[in-house]
């Protein structure tokens, strides 16, 4: 059996010699009688021992170190054996419990050792590290940047960008070397790409551009350039010595993106010459079989099954160095599958206090949502669900893993490690691996962080993101972008062409040896990236960041990621991780309709309650609840800047095993009680009617707890019973050619009385029984065209109110010739879509409306709120 490292046991690490010779000194004396109990609990390891000539691999490497465990229970000899060696100042870490003995061996020979990069650098070079991980850890010395379409201006207008124009040939890429060209990306590829390298006349490429990416252009082909959801994206690298230059002829609105690396003067660079030499063609050749063979794990892998007690952490691996970690492996029982965000791992190197790895064991192997078929070269899951990571990881005194677990039951990890030894002086030109998780829901104008270091040296190698919002993928317009040492090194066009896709992942999952889209739906995403070639290169400091919309606009959309890199410590904690306790998978998107009344903005500062994110306690996310503890038992919202109106109030409460029962009361009007209580512990939000009531300003809605349990509520909806406008006026249709309909000028809308508004279009009487209108049977041409309503709103005093308003598609609104609305959008229709505040005067009120229609249905319904029945509609004669 091979040898297992046991965590729970005394373990003693000596110099082989050392346990050599105080064995024979042992077995020589009277004492020889110890040999037996040891031999039996030890299995091999005499023979282990002998089979390995101790004394030449120590003189070979620095020190070749044996480290094993004794028993503690058993014979006295044992111990003593044991204490001697102690005695010669080799460190002894002593457990609470301990088990069966084992063996870790770490020679030199067995598993060879990490090579430095090399000093003179070309094409075969860049595909062996495309394939290799030794290289990895390695500090650079050179720089990484990229040239790509992004809008100058700081918008989101992210293509037809270039250097320059040369008339009709577009300039998207140049550079001075030594150097190369390491990754080539595009969304929309065409016109013909020319790459010049150095002094060359003619370009090493020339083709049409969307053919270097389609494996019709030798020796490049799948998957080392390929289609991928949307885009195209080669990693095959191109050296150059002295300069380069890419261009385009007639590329229109191109996205494009052009990442290169500039190594130090002096670096001996062998520029790329086609066709490839047999050393050149052989090492693309492995590259292409390695990228499409599937990822296997080692054939003999020991799991070590460890138990965590519930809502807590425990040391499960510990070793001496100098060494590297070669490979980490964990498996988590199906049944408790959610470990896989509610366990998080922390390595810690060299005695650090802050770990170097923090990361829920998901989202570190590259998954918010869990084991999933992500299954890149160096990070990811197998079919079988286990978690596997081969970035090596070097360190000089110790490594630590610990884990956390945030379940309410007791957490069974499976967990694997292969080490290999490493020499101390290799260890000062290599950086320490780090992998660091950052959660949060985006805010406007805050992009989120990947990575940040304010100290030393190092280099991304890799980032995995979870996204989900409550509707749409409209996050993923947000750029990459990574300052290094104080300078913008890249500025990309979106977040799918960041993972080497395009226009939001057009044709759905791509699994790829370097990036990959795992997760594809209407709202969420699960993407990652390795930096390979194109590692991300700092000397001073990183601050590494993605948008989330077009400029960071999309706010309350939930982000996780996952980044890789190393570096020199100390490292920077840009992040503090939550109890494991509250840690779940991508929340459900909740948000109260439009219009509501949310609790949040409506409470007053008071002892007893507090505003807590919805994910903190329940399984749903984008919100904030007000929770009221006891021994406080009273809420009271006052009811602020609403339109009067009539309607049945709902609430939306959260309930837990752990809360109580509520009344409500409207001013004095009692709405009875609520129960909260549920029979689970994860939270979730209720819908609850509540009845029907009037709501004026100035009045208060209060909630009354038990005084015993908590209680939290998220807010209130009124469901209005104000009538719709059933009579309008129509005129059109006008064009609305290219989506531009809504904005353009009609005559109705130039009109600023209703005479003039009567006057300058053919207008019809037309009716809708139930408040929706169905424009579609009044209309021909009914499709890529915009219309107008009209109606009059009688009112017996001046009154603020509120025109509640749902349209498929856009909407625009005049009332007595000033605009008040305007929303642009491509929707179906939702009664009580669109809220805007306005102000009536005494008497006749003109109100205009603008519909467009792109496709499909088309209509329109309208209500104002009237809490007492006063106002009055009609139509004008035409």
């Amino acid at each position: 059996m091979p040898p297992r490292y046991s965590p729970d046991a005394t373990k003693i690490v000596v110099p082989a010699v050392a346990i050599r010779r105080a064995c024979r000194k042992e077995m020589s004396s009277a004492t020889r009688k110890v040999r037996p109990p040891i031999c039996e609990r030890a299995g091999n390891l005499p023979m282990m021992l002998s089979s390995i000539n101790t004394d030449a691999a120590a003189t070979k490497v620095h020190r070749v170190m044996l480290a094993f465990t004794f028993p503690c229970a058993g014979n006295l000899r044992a111990k003593i054996l044991a204490a001697k060696l102690v005695g010669w100042r080799w460190r002894l870490v002593m457990r609470w419990r301990w088990s069966s003995v084992m063996a870790v061996m770490m020679v030199t020979a067995a598993f060879g050792m990490a090579q430095p990069l090399p000093t003179e650098i070309g094409v075969d070079t860049m595909l062996q590290w495309l394939i290799s991980a030794e290289h990895l850890p390695y500090l650079r010395d050179w720089k990484c940047f990229q040239f790509s379409s992004y809008d100058r201006t700081g918008g989101n207008r992210d293509f037809g960008n270039f250097l320059r124009m040369e008339g009709k040939t577009a300039v998207l890429a140049e550079m001075d070397g030594p150097g190369a060209i390491v990754r080539l990306w595009s969304a929309n590829p065409r016109g013909r790409m020319r790459i010049y390298l150095d002094d060359m006349d003619k370009p090493v490429i020339d083709c049409p551009m969307r053919d270097f990416f389609e494996g019709r252009i030798a020796p490049i082909r799948p998957p080392i350039a390929m289609p991928s959801s949307g885009g195209v994206i080669s990693y095959f690298p191109i050296p150059f010595a002295q300069k380069m230059q890419v261009t385009v002829d007639d590329p229109g609105a191109m996205y494009y993106h052009v990442t290169v690396v500039q190594f130090p003067k002096g670096t001996k660079v062998r520029t790329l010459r086609l066709p490839l030499s047999e050393a050149e063609q052989a090492a693309l050749d492995e590259v292409l079989r390695v990228w499409s063979s599937p990822v296997r794990l080692p054939s003999n892998l020991t799991f070590e099954e460890h138990t965590i007690p519930p809502r807590s952490r425990r040391m499960v691996f510990e070793v001496r160095g100098p060494a590297m970690v070669k490979g980490l492996f964990v498996m988590v029982p199906p049944e408790q599958f959610v470990a896989w965000r509610k366990g998080v791992l922390r390595i810690y190197w060299d005695g650090e206090k802050s770990p170097s790895v923090e990361a829920p064991l998901g989202d570190f192997f590259g998954s918010g949502f869990g084991a999933t078929y992500l299954y890149s070269r160096l990070i990811g899951f197998t079919d079988e669900g286990i978690g596997y990571c081969f970035f090596p990881m070097p360190f000089a005194r110790s490594a630590r893993i610990v884990l956390e677990n945030g379940l309410s039951v007791p957490l069974t990890v499976r967990l694997a490690v292969r080490l290999t030894p490493i020499p101390a002086d290799e260890l000062k030109r290599m950086g320490y691996f780090h992998a660091k998780w950052f959660w949060w829901f985006t805010r406007k104008g805050v992009p989120h962080q990947l990575v940040k270091s304010e100290k030393g040296r190092g280099h991304l190698v890799g980032v995995a993101m979870t996204m989900q919002s409550a509707a749409g993928l409209g996050f993923l317009e947000g750029d990459e972008l990574f300052d290094v040492d104080g300078e913008r090194a890249f500025n990309g066009t979106g977040t799918e062409d960041y993972f080497n896709s395009g226009w939001y992942f057009q044709t759905g999952p791509v699994i790829a040896p370097l990036h990959g889209c795992v997760r594809k739906t209407d709202n969420s995403i699960v993407a990652y990236r390795l930096h390979i070639n194109d590692a991300v290169v700092w000397h001073k400091s990183a601050d590494l960041k993605i948008e989330h919309g077009g400029t960071n606009d999309t706010e309350g959309v939930e982000y996780s990621s996952g980044a890789w890199w190393y570096q020199t410590e100390p490292h920077t904690d840009f992040f503090t991780m939550p109890p494991a306790t509250v840690l779940n998978f991508p929340h459900q998107p909740f948000a109260l309709p439009p219009g509501s009344l949310v609790a949040a903005e409506l409470v007053m500062p008071q002892k007893g309650v507090e505003v807590l994110p919805l994910f903190r306690f329940t399984d749903m996310a984008g919100m904030n609840a007000v929770v009221v503890r006891p021994p406080q038992r009273t809420l009271t919202l006052p009811l602020k800047d609403i339109a009067p109106d009539r309607g049945t109030l709902i609430g939306y409460f959260v309930k837990r095993r752990d809360f109580g029962v509520v009344r409500v009361f409207v001013g004095e009007q009692d709405l009875g009680e609520v129960n909260l209580r549920s029979e689970t512990d994860d939270g979730r939000v209720a819908r609850v009617v509540l009845g029907e009531v009037r709501l004026t300003p100035e009045q208060t809605i209060r909630l009354i707890g038990d005084g015993k349990r908590i209680f939290a509520v998220v807010g209130f909806e009124l469901l209005s019973q104000s009538p719709f406008i059933t009579e309008w006026l129509l005129a059109g249709p006008f064009p609305n050619e290219g989506d531009k309909g809504l904005d353009a000028a009609y005559p109705p809308e130039q009109a600023r009385t209703l005479e003039d508004a009567l006057k300058v279009a053919q207008w019809r009487r037309v009716k809708a029984s139930d408040g929706i209108l169905n424009l579609l049977p009044h209309f021909q041409p009914n499709t890529n065209v915009v219309a107008y309503a009209l109606a009059v709103i009688d009112a017996p005093n001046e009154m603020a109110t509120e025109l509640l308003v749902g349209s498929d598609d856009g909407v625009k609104m005049w009332l007595n010739g000033e605009l008040v609305h305007s929303n642009h959008a491509h929707r179906g229709l939702t009664v009580d879509q669109d809220r805007v505040r306005v102000r009536l005067r005494k008497g006749t009120n003109w109100l205009l409306v603008k519909v467009e229609n792109g496709g499909g249905d088309w209509a329109l319904a309208v209500r104002v709120r009237d809490a007492d029945r006063v106002l009055k509609f009609s139509v004008p004669q035409p």
